[in-house]
């Protein structure tokens, strides 16, 4: 359908970001039967930068929609497990338990393929109208305040003659904004920026040739970097992708550039120097804004959904943030699709018809969020790092207690009772 005619329509749901959470949300909607435009300022395939992990939560949803194999066919490294490293040295090898129906815990691959993926599913889908270039200016209202759709503008195409260069809008019942961490949506319902310290700035690079790359990913909680942490993730090409991840707030306080703290850690820590000897890097170290989970913002209204990295839904202590963006989009998918149901007619979805998703997310993805909370505020103690890596490295019974952690929701719990660090405390 040409972006011409799309104007006249009034969509089920317009969703703003074609990245996870946005390609999520509107694969659902198109598929339970429902007209979505899905939007997007840039041109695809395009580069994202990322930690590039794909979880097992990412992993069910990309079962349910029916693209697991379509991203297994793209080059990837395999996970299996987690490798720490305390401050003093000490390093703990913990398996991950494996994805449900895999031999494996996850994946990584580089996050321009897992996009493309997702892009080139929701480009196939008839009942998705997709619009590239497409930069949103601002959300289109009713009398009573209520969004009704967007409005913006189209870059111009080498593609499109004559070019496209003019204000355009559309109208929809419901507006997803799933365009990430410096949110149009979000800032247009003028809603505040996630706090510098609920934010972490994380970098990362590509480097080939990095010795001793295995099949886990690798935590490096080491004094170059504390409080934020140094990761190794190995990418199946003979490259591994390396970042650093710290909180905004603690980079205000350092004073140094996250890529100046991550190539220091490089050149001084003594592990990572014989292991990038002969290393190469290639291309230049990206960045990006990480909104944890651990702060909360509104992320439904009269006609709007938030979702994904726009709803500040990463993991506060890893990270990792596909796996929440696109279950929090098959989340607003059923809950649209039931309210679209409940509400016949032409007008906006109303808040309360809308309020089951964030009764989701608090339900299914908010537990876990703040147990991760808890984690990263604990890794931030040298003293504890020490403690918990060097305990689970020499105590079999410890390190298994680590894998039932990341096995179970219910055992992560432990993290938030006094008894844990009275535990890890004894000998």
């Amino acid at each position: 359908m040409s972006s011409s005619l799309a104007q006249d329509i009034l969509y089920d749901a317009i969703v703003v970001g074609a990245g996870p959470s946005g390609c999520s949300t509107a694969l659902f909607l198109a598929r339970a039967g429902h007209f979505v435009l899905l939007v997007d300022k840039a041109k695809f395939p395009r580069e994202k930068v990322c930690g590039d992990a794909v979880s097992g939560k990412s992993i069910g949803v990309l079962r349910t929609l029916g693209l697991l194999a379509h991203l297994e066919a793209q080059p990837h490294g395999v996970i299996t497990g987690l490798k720490m490293i305390s401050p003093n040295g000490k390093e703990v090898l913990v398996p991950f338990p494996n994805a449900t129906g895999l031999t494996c815990a996850g994946y990584c691959l580089r996050r321009q393929q897992t996009d493309a993926v997702l892009f080139a599913a929701a480009k196939a889908e008839s009942n998705i109208t997709l619009i590239e270039n497409f930069s949103v200016s601002g959300l289109e209202r009713d009398a009573s305040g209520a969004v009704i759709g967007i409005s913006g503008s189209q870059a111009n195409r080498e593609s499109v003659s004559p070019p496209l260069n003019n204000e355009r809008t559309y109208k929809g019942r419901v507006v997803i904004g799933a365009d990430g961490a410096g949110s149009v949506v979000a800032r247009s319902l003028g809603l505040a920026g996630v706090p510098p310290e609920h934010a972490f700035m994380a970098v990362r690079g590509y480097w080939r040739g990095v010795g001793g790359l295995g099949d886990h990913i690798e935590l490096f909680f080491i004094d170059q970097v504390l409080p934020g942490y140094f990761w190794i993730f190995p990418m199946g090409d003979g490259t591994a992708n390396v970042g650093l991840g710290i909180l905004n707030s603690d980079i205000k306080k350092r004073g140094e550039h996250p890529n100046k703290i991550l190539l220091n850690a490089i050149a001084k820590h003594p592990a990572l120097i014989a292991r990038f000897t002969s290393a190469k890097q290639e291309g230049p170290i990206g960045a990006w804004v990480i909104p944890n989970g651990s702060h909360t913002r509104p992320n439904f209204g009269d006609g709007w959904v938030l979702v994904g990295d726009a709803a500040s839904l990463v993991d506060p202590f890893s990270g990792e943030g596909v796996g929440n963006a696109l279950s929090s989009g098959q989340f607003a998918a059923q809950t649209i699709n039931e309210a679209l149901g409940k509400n016949p007619g032409n007008g906006p979805l109303p808040a309360a018809s809308l309020a089951p998703y964030s009764e989701l997310v608090e339900s299914k993805l908010r537990p876990e969020i703040m147990t991760s909370y808890n984690l990263q505020r604990a890794s931030r103690s040298r003293f504890l790092l020490n403690v918990f890596i060097g305990k689970a490295a020499t105590k079999p019974a410890f390190r298994q207690m680590i894998i039932d952690m990341l096995a179970s929701d219910e055992a992560k719990q432990q993290v938030k009772d006094p008894l844990f660090y009275l535990k890890l405390l004894l000998p």
